[in-house]
């Protein structure tokens, strides 16, 4: 099968222009999935504080992806990865094919501050539905294996109040 997908990559390269070639190429399901983002804490000045946005980055936080693989409940599957000093957080699994990410969502589990712990849902998004996953291209993975890029949105932080906004080291 594998064979049979490359000869006609190879013969679409060769009678089509290459703007088809990459179409072709983004329609193969990917075999892995990377999950991205930035988590925020919102009206906190920390350290990397953007003004147009009135968030920090906020380090320490963790996301979780939940996945309910074919749609059997007992088959669910989740991993959560923390954010690094510039709130940024990647989780990285082959255990999810492209295909099955419509059955993944994002979560908000945890901020490392008490005074920054509301997670803050845009779009009507709530905890309990969490966030889902936006395509965002195709990469090689090391090899013939390709692996699909998704965003899940903006992740926010908020304080119960300004007050308890936690301060600069």
């Amino acid at each position: 099968m594998a064979r049979i997908q490359l000869l006609v990559l190879f013969l679409c390269s060769v009678s089509f222009p290459s703007r088809l070639f990459v179409a072709a190429v983004r329609r193969t399901p990917a075999n892995s999935i990377t999950v991205q983002g930035v988590v925020y804490c919102k009206m906190c000045q920390l350290p990397g504080y953007v003004k147009s946005l009135d968030a920090s980055p906020l380090p320490g936080a963790v996301a979780q992806l939940r996945c309910n693989n074919g749609g059997r409940k007992n088959a669910a599957l989740l991993i959560a990865a923390t954010t690094d000093v510039r709130g940024y957080f990647k989780i990285q699994t082959t255990k999810v094919t492209s295909a099955m990410a419509r059955n993944c969502r994002l979560f908000l589990v945890s901020s490392p501050f008490q005074g920054c712990s509301i997670p803050v849902y845009a779009d009507g998004e709530g905890a309990a539905t969490g966030f889902p996953l936006k395509f965002e291209t195709n990469a090689a993975a090391g090899g013939a294996a390709a692996k699909a890029i998704f965003a899940a949105g903006f992740f926010e932080f908020a304080p119960v109040d300004i007050a308890s906004c936690p301060h600069h080291p």
